[in-house]
């Protein structure tokens, strides 16, 4: 039976081989922007962050974030796992794993030392794989 939490695999999901970069329900979202929410600032914690709303700013993280399937995001996204099935609009960065799901559009530039995409999705960036001691350094950088 699936689980209901908000990152439970979808068929389109990766089967990652390190337990650290899956996104499960241990792994439950401690701030979720709903969908009929809009946030505008900047984001910041060490809990994970499910985006299925509008957000407008910038999301540095200490542990995973999710653009989920409708949801429109103008930030530069930084965690540890980022997943994607959302639009994004600015760069995304990881420290251990960024998945671009069949229904994500980026237009941005995305960096981490793993990096999974999904038959469908959009990339409108460049690519920057790194040691994971390199992308835990950094968020990213403005276009």
């Amino acid at each position: 039976m699936p689980l209901p939490a908000p990152f439970s695999r979808s068929r389109e999901a990766p089967v990652a081989k390190d337990a650290d970069t899956r996104l499960d329900a241990r792994q439950a979202a401690a701030t979720v922007v709903g969908r009929q929410s809009r946030f505008e600032g900047s984001l910041t914690g060490a809990g994970a962050v499910r985006i299925e709303g509008a957000l407008k700013g910038s999301v540095t993280l200490e542990a995973a974030c999710e653009v989920a399937e409708g949801a429109s995001v103008e930030a530069d996204l930084h965690g540890t796992v980022v997943r994607v099935a959302g639009t994004v609009t600015g760069n995304v960065s990881a420290s251990k794993l960024v998945e671009l799901l069949a229904t994500a559009v980026v237009k941005g530039d995305v960096s981490g030392p793993a990096l999974h995409v999904v038959e469908g999705a959009k990339l409108e960036g460049r690519v920057e794989m790194r040691s994971p001691e390199g992308a835990a350094a950094g968020t990213p950088k403005s276009r």
